[in-house]
């Protein structure tokens, strides 16, 4: 493959991972929705926010799939220009700032800022469904 087709085929990627980080942003929406809800009544049953919580950390588990086949996805682009003979200016430039390597797919996500943003999503669902309103 020649370096238009690779970045080619990795922006064309990008554009149906941008539909489904949408679809994950409006899913922790709803998530949030659901603690609001179970906050909102004292008297929620328990399997209400078992289910809510069900949802939660699939929500959770969705976006962190999300992000790492995004990161793989970005490694893997990075490691097929790194091995073509020829490349522009801004293909080598890419190369630079990302560096070869592992392209394996990791629930946990490359960019420790990620992990630290999922985690907080995952303790406002978990902490707004458990934890009693003072």
């Amino acid at each position: 493959m020649t370096e238009m087709e690779i970045i080619n085929q990795f922006n064309v990627f990008l554009i149906s991972n941008s539909v489904y980080l949408a679809a994950g942003a409006f899913l922790i929406w709803v998530a949030f929705r659901m603690v609001v809800n179970v906050q909102s009544d004292p008297g929620t049953p328990m399997l209400n926010k078992v289910l809510a919580t069900l949802f939660g950390l699939g929500v959770v588990y969705y976006n962190l799939q999300t992000v790492g086949f995004l990161f793989a996805n970005w490694q893997g682009t990075v490691n097929a220009l790194a091995e073509l003979d020829n490349l522009t200016a801004n293909g080598q430039q890419f190369v630079d700032s990302i560096g070869v390597g592992d392209s394996s797919f990791s629930l946990i996500p490359a960019d420790p800022v990620f992990m630290v943003w999922y985690l907080v999503i995952l303790a406002i669902i978990l902490g707004g469904i458990w934890i009693k309103r003072s």
